[in-house]
Parts: C-alpha cells; sequence; structure tokens
C-alpha cells in the first residue's frame, strides 16, 4: 500500500468513525435527553459539529479517486452485491427473530434496496456513479480559471445562500440528494487534479478544520440563546448544521487535506489497511433501518444522566464498539464475497450488460 493510498483509507477510516459518532449522539438519545441549558447538550453538540462532515468525505474520496479512472460497470455491481446481501439478511434476521417488527412487505422488497432507498447514500450514489464518465471529461477539459469560478459560485449560491435562506430553491435537500454527491465530487476531482494537498500543511489544515467546526458550534450557541431572548423561542439555531453547510463543508475538506499530508508509521498503516475496507459495511450495517430503528434509538439515553466526562467516555467507547463489531462483520463478508466468488458474477454481468449493449446501439 503506498503512503498516499494510506492517507486516503485514513481518511475513509475517519469518516466512517464520523458517520457512528454522528448517529450515536442523535438517534442513540444524547442530545434529546440533555437540554440547552446544560453544559453536556453543547458538549454533544460540539461533537456533533465535528462528526457532521462525515457524508461530504465519502463524496470527496470518490472525486478524488476517481476523476482519472476509467470507470468500470463491474464496481457498481459489486456494490450492489453488498448492498442487496445487507438488506436481505437484516430483513430476513429481523423477521425470524424479532416477531413485533415482521413486515411482510420489507421483506419482499428487501431485494430492490437502492429503488427503495434503504440506504439513502447508497441511492444517490448510483444516480452519481453513471455520470461520473461525464463528470471526468468535464474536468479533463475544463481550464483551472473557470473550473475554480465554477466552485466558488457553487460555494456561494449552494451552500451559503441555502444556509441563510433556510429555502432549498435547487432541490439539494440539505445534502440528501445525488446532486449534493456530484457538487462534492467535482471538489474532490479538484484537489486531485491540481494537488491541493502539497500547497497547504498538514498543520494548517487540522487549524481549518477546527475553526470551520468551531464556528458552526458557535453559530448554534449564539443564534439559540439569541432568538430565544428576542423571539421567545430558539428558532434556526442549526442554520449551519448541514451537509451544504459551508463551514461543514469546509471542515470535510480541511480533515481531507490534513489526512492527504499526515505522517502514517507502519503500525497505524498496517491497522488502517485491516479496516479501511469495511469502511462502508460500517455504514451499511448500523444505519439499515431495523438496526438504526430497532437497536441503536435511544439506546444510549441511559448516559445522558450521567456526569458530563462519563457521558462522553461512554458515547466514544459506544462508538468505537459499533464501528469495530460492524468492521468485523463487513470483513467476514468480504471473506464470503471472496469464497463464493462474487466478483466473477460481477464480471460476467459486466459481459453480458456490454453485449446486449452493442446489440441494441451499435447496429
Amino acid at each position: 500500500m503506498t503512503k498516499r493510498s494510506s492517507n486516503v483509507d485514513l481518511f475513509r477510516t475517519l469518516a466512517a468513525v464520523l458517520v457512528v459518532l454522528l448517529h450515536v449522539l442523535g438517534y442513540g438519545g444524547i442530545l434529546t435527553n440533555t437540554t440547552p441549558h446544560e453544559v453536556k447538550h453543547w458538549a454533544a453538540r460540539f461533537f456533533e459539529s465535528l462528526s457532521y462532515c462525515a457524508v461530504d468525505c465519502f463524496a470527496l474520496i470518490s472525486g478524488y479517486l476517481m476523476v482519472n479512472k476509467s470507470i468500470k460497470l463491474r464496481s457498481i455491481i459489486n456494490l450492489w452485491f453488498q448492498v442487496l446481501f445487507y438488506s436481505v439478511l437484516f430483513a430476513v434476521a429481523f423477521y425470524v427473530f424479532v416477531p413485533e417488527t415482521r413486515n411482510i412487505e420489507e421483506l419482499v422488497f428487501s431485494v430492490f434496496p437502492v429503488m427503495r432507498r434503504t440506504w439513502w447514500y447508497v441511492s444517490a450514489y448510483f444516480a452519481l456513479f453513471f455520470v461520473i464518465p461525464f463528470l471526468n471529461k468535464a474536468v479533463e477539459n475544463i481550464s483551472r480559471h473557470t473550473y475554480k469560478k465554477f466552485l466558488l459560485l457553487v460555494l456561494l449560491v449552494v451552500c451559503i445562500l441555502e444556509c441563510v435562506t433556510r429555502r432549498d430553491p435547487f432541490v439539494i435537500g440539505l445534502g440528501y440528494s445525488p446532486i449534493w454527491l456530484i457538487i462534492v465530487y467535482l471538489f474532490g476531482a479538484y484537489i486531485r487534479k491540481y494537488n491541493l494537498a502539497q500547497k497547504i500543511s498538514a498543520g494548517k489544515s487540522i487549524l481549518g478544520f477546527f475553526a470551520a467546526i468551531t464556528v458552526t458550534f458557535i453559530s448554534e450557541i449564539v443564534l439559540y440563546f439569541l432568538t430565544e431572548r428576542i423571539l421567545g423561542q430558539p428558532r434556526g439555531y442549526d442554520m449551519l448544521l448541514s451537509y451544504t453547510s459551508i463551514t461543514v463543508f469546509l471542515s470535510a475538506v480541511f480533515l481531507f487535506l490534513f489526512c492527504l499530508n499526515v505522517k502514517i508509521n507502519s503500525v497505524a498503516s498496517k491497522i488502517i489497511k485491516i479496516f479501511s475496507p469495511a469502511a462502508l459495511g460500517v455504514y451499511l450495517i448500523h444505519v439499515h433501518p431495523n438496526v438504526f430503528y430497532n437497536i441503536l434509538s435511544g439506546s444510549c439515553a441511559n448516559l445522558a444522566n450521567k456526569p458530563l466526562v462519563i457521558m462522553l467516555v461512554g458515547v466514544f467507547l459506544v462508538t468505537l464498539g459499533i464501528f469495530v463489531v460492524c468492521s468485523i462483520v463487513d470483513l467476514l463478508r468480504i471473506q464470503l464475497f471472496k469464497l463464493i466468488k462474487v466478483n466473477l458474477w460481477s464480471e460476467k454481468i459486466e459481459n453480458k450488460m456490454g453485449s446486449i449493449y452493442l446489440r441494441i446501439f451499435e447496429k
């Protein structure tokens, strides 16, 4: 594994951990079981601000890694097999072992996870995947000056305007959409094409990261208590807390630049190499609706009643535990897929679809 791939894998692994942390704080019940007049609540809010960039991190990786690559259909087929595996596995497991969650419709339609948006990010990524060849062609031919102006315009119109107006005129859905993934993909591609990591050191990058999340966090505190005093109830205090927020997006970019520049020793590199392939699996497992709403939801509510230090230690231990357990499960799934030669199936499907395409469009 090269130094640069180790650095990208570090970023991918951190993104997976941040996704889990974000969900432990939110759906785990920490934020909903503490009040804004408690220090514990704002401590949890700080780490929420820190982890909110996770989705943008994954999209940046896609742009960085795929901008110079020839897109193979087998890669999206492999992803579909992985998604299908977990969709059917959890649907069947909960139907058999958790009778109160039985839903025959869910069981039947578990074979259509992408169409049913079982995981919104996966469905959005499928849409992104099929436009990547066109995005890459545009990136290849556009001048750097025009490219930079376009990205700055996107930041101004999408990230800033939507946050300020609290509207969604471009139907980006606060980042829960293929359009936002396409935008972030183009930023990742820019970082790769123009070697942006070489121009911003690891030290400056980590300072930029903490500056961005601090602005997000401070804005929440100020807007909460200011609107509460003026309007009688807090309003709009989370205006910078979305995937399309300028500060959240910049925190993802700065964290990426930091990971690309940080020095990784051989021991850390080996650990990263073990866990990185399971990063997507961590997301798929703990965010599957059956797991998310029947196991994770409210599971950490009791921690909210503990002293601050114990609460935070508990949150981090739960986050690490979920990450490790899900990683182990997905690493086992990877070995199973190798055993039954799923990759060969993907290649056969790719070849078959290619022949069908030629018959239809090349005659």
